[in-house]
């Protein structure tokens, strides 16, 4: 049997040519998925850049607030000492109290001490005869005490004279109250006359102190160095006693080493990212978190380092206004108390993109789950257009509405055409479609085919013998054979009339071959006929002799019948003369049970193909209808074929 040809799809067609089409199952999942990704990525980016800003400038201001504080309070501890120089200076330069009354110098030096608890010492050097009245704390103990002819008067005195204002100097040793302070002492003048120098000193121990509780207040932990390697305050050395009395050639104040402090020997132990400890450049080098940690401040500066296990982060600030050489103020923090918001930060990343990934993949997902239902919409559709409802699938229920519905109605619709294939000649609606996919009516013309009528004798004296069942199913057996080879050579069954069938060739499709195929067709029954013949000598029955007549002219071909109920059908005398001649053969059919007669016209137009077929010419015959003799052939077709 002949398989048809499928239906053109859209992209064969002339309408549907140089237009661009996509898969479905890729618009929407990576629709969807794009779609998906660029609203949350946008939005993920956005925030991580706001976050991310917001984090660093937290950042930065935690760093700058926890220097700023601690610089503030050492400015606080220093400060005073230089306030209380400016202090006496303007008393004693009043003339209220007279240089030389020694009594009332010291009353007022331990009265200034007394209000300042972080000054070590304060004194009045006069230039006249270099005696010193002071006060000094030693303990909790404050003490007047005066020097006559102090060593290093001359010293002094002319430093004072060059700067001319209070000033501060490096750190020094006392050996009054034996311990290192930081000095600062200024000009005391009356009336322009030059009468000596007001001097405060700052201990120490007494700074070490200081930090020691400002420390325990702020949560913080600093120390000042002096020159990167000695370090001038240090919580623990509030309470340490060092003796610099023979030192010489260095300050009067410990190394790193001598304080005992790991965190802070290790503070030059690990270079920093800039390589030497510029400004900052990187809070968490480990991590590889970019940030400026201070940008804004340029004078804080970064290092780092590792003690016991412990990553410690070193924030630096160079302060120049005590002394003739600035001294560095550190804060030193865990890496740990200082990783809280960029950990923080981090997990917003990770959570960010892992929100990104699953709704990305949620969205491919649902887009692929809907495509997948009309993929299946699609590839169901495809086996309707070619009218193959055996390979229609049933498509299955769906959670989304609009598909479910076109299911239910598509699954309604694929049976109600299964009842429908039944009444209609599918091979002929195949070829229609194909043939007039683009036109909207399909017109009647005059065409040259070839009619083929088949009818069986003595059908009605077997069907008394049958039940009407029995007789329904045995012509649907004979009437699908019979179609099959009609089908094969590209033929139209018509109709069938009771128990006989109609075909025709060279409609709708254009077929110059059409007597040929018809008569192909016709020898191609002579084995159903055979068939048939040996189940009915099996069933103990008479064989069914069937008879065949073919003609080959012209007709009217179209859409024939009533508006609400129309054939695609032929009409015309064509029509009538196979039918005579199909009837002729009941005339002479003798023993034998299958007769085929032939017009003169089929055999003409069949041309050479008509040589190949076992024709015999038995004459011109009268058929009624017709007024000329028609020439008939008798297909002949031998036992055994």
């Amino acid at each position: 049997m002949k398989t048809l040809l499928p239906l053109p799809r859209c992209e064969e067609t002339t309408a549907c040519k140089g237009r661009w089409r996509l898969p479905i199952t890729a618009v929407m999942t990576l629709g969807f998925g794009g779609l998906m990704l660029a609203a949350v990525a946008s939005v993920f980016l956005l925030g991580v850049q706001t976050s991310g800003r917001n984090t660093y400038n937290l950042l930065n201001d935690k760093a700058e607030l926890a220097m700023n504080m601690a610089e503030a309070r050492v400015r606080a501890q220093l400060d005073p000492a230089q306030a209380q120089v400016d202090y006496l200076t303007s008393i004693l330069s009043t003339g209220e109290m007279s240089i030389d009354d020694t009594d009332r110098i010291e009353a007022l030096l331990r009265g200034a001490l007394a209000s300042t608890p972080q000054v070590a010492g304060i004194g009045v050097l006069r230039a006249d005869d270099h005696q010193l009245l002071g006060a000094a704390r030693v303990g909790d103990t404050e003490s007047a005490f005066d020097m006559d002819k102090v060593k290093d008067a001359p010293v002094i005195l002319a430093d004072v004279l060059r700067t001319g204002s209070a000033h501060w100097l490096d750190p020094v040793w006392a050996d009054e109250i034996e311990t290192t302070v930081m000095p600062v002492q200024g000009p005391l003048r009356r009336d322009g006359q030059f009468l000596g120098a007001v001097m405060s000193a700052v201990g120490f121990n007494g700074l070490s102190r200081f930090l020691r509780d400002t420390d325990k207040d702020m949560g913080l932990f600093s120390f000042i160095l002096f020159d990167d390697r000695y370090v001038l305050a240090h919580p623990a050395l509030a309470e340490r006693r060092f003796d610099f009395a023979a030192v010489e050639n260095r300050p009067p104040l410990p190394t790193l080493e001598e304080v005992g402090d790991p965190i802070v020997s290790a503070i030059w132990s690990v270079v920093g990212p800039d390589g030497i400890g510029t400004p900052l450049a990187k809070w968490n080098a480990g991590k590889k978190v970019e940030t400026r940690i201070s940008e804004r401040r340029a004078d804080l500066h970064f290092r780092q380092a590792k003690v016991d296990g412990v990553n410690y982060f070193y924030l630096l600030r160079s302060i120049s206004d005590y002394g003739e050489h600035p001294f560095t103020l550190v804060v030193a923090m865990r890496e740990e108390d200082m990783d809280s918001e960029i950990d923080r930060f981090q997990h917003l990343l990770v959570v960010g993109f892992v929100i990104l990934i699953v709704s990305v993949l949620v969205a491919m997902a649902l887009g692929k789950m809907i495509s997948r239902r009309i993929r299946l919409l699609s590839g169901a559709a495809v086996a309707l257009r070619d009218l193959d409802f055996a390979n229609v699938p049933r498509l299955p229920d769906s959670r989304f509405r609009e598909v479910a519905d076109a299911a239910a109605a598509f699954n309604a619709m694929v049976s109600g055409l299964r009842w429908f294939e039944t009444y209609v000649p599918k091979s002929l609606v195949l070829r229609l479609i194909r043939r007039d996919a683009t036109q909207a009516e399909i017109p009647s013309e005059e065409r040259d085919v070839t009619v083929l009528f088949t009818d069986i004798k003595g059908f009605s004296a077997m069907a008394e013998k049958m039940s009407p069942q029995d007789t329904a199913e045995w012509l649907n057996r004979h009437f699908t054979r019979i179609a099959a080879c009609i089908e094969a050579e590209g033929g139209t069954v018509d109709k069938f009339i009771g128990d006989a069938v109609m075909a025709f060739w060279g409609a709708p499709d254009d077929q110059p071959d059409h007597a040929a195929r018809a008569l192909r067709a016709a020898h191609a029954i002579a084995h159903v006929v055979a068939e048939e013949a040996a189940e009915a000598q099996a069933a103990g029955r008479p064989p069914v002799c069937l008879r065949v007549g073919v003609h080959s002219g012209p007709v009217i071909v179209g859409n024939i019948g009533a508006s609400t109920r129309i054939n695609y059908t032929i009409v015309g005398d064509t029509v009538n003369t196979a039918a005579r001649l199909e009837a002729l053969g009941g005339e002479m059919m003798e023993d034998e049970c299958y007769v085929v007669l032939v017009s003169d016209d089929t055999v003409r137009a069949a041309g050479t193909c008509a040589v190949d077929m076992p024709l015999t010419a038995i004459g011109a015959f009268s058929l009624r209808g017709r007024r000329a003799l028609v020439d008939v052939w008798r297909l002949v077709v031998p036992d055994g074929e």
